[in-house]
């Protein structure tokens, strides 16, 4: 699929004392990318989650390898696409550049959550429709 993309301004409230990114921002913009990218597929969430009865897509696993700073005011781009379908699970992948180099890639593993009619509070995993994946298919 072609990558969805995001830029951001690197702002002094994302960076350590040194002005260099504080790596829990890049989980935080991972989160921000990913919605994003259903919203360029037509698919916002606000939209999506009750058409779908969707408690969420809960993250159940995280990473990022870090391989160049990014600093107090960088304009950063963040390309993100599925690279994996599964029945209940998509994989979405996360690649930063800054200023014409890759300094961040990253890997979300996400659960398609259902309401649990069950547990008002809970969610289940459900089966990921063709339809939402067939957006994605370009």
């Amino acid at each position: 699929m072609t990558p969805s993309r995001l830029e951001i301004v690197v702002d002094f409230a994302d960076c350590d004392p040194a002005r260099i990114v504080f790596y829990p921002r890049y989980f935080d913009w991972f989160d921000r990318a990913t919605e994003r990218m259903f919203r360029s597929r037509g698919l916002p969430w606000a939209q999506m989650f009750p058409d779908y009865r969707m408690a969420g897509v809960a993250l159940v696993d995280a990473s990022a390898s870090f391989r160049g700073p990014s600093r107090f005011g960088d304009q950063i781009v963040i390309e993100s696409w599925v690279g994996e379908w599964r029945s209940k699970v998509f994989v979405v992948e996360h690649r930063i550049h800054n200023n014409g180099n890759i300094v961040v890639e990253g890997r979300e593993v996400r659960v398609w959550g259902l309401r649990d009619p069950h547990d008002p509070d809970g969610l289940k995993a459900g089966v990921i429709p063709a339809e939402i994946i067939a957006r994605f298919q370009d």
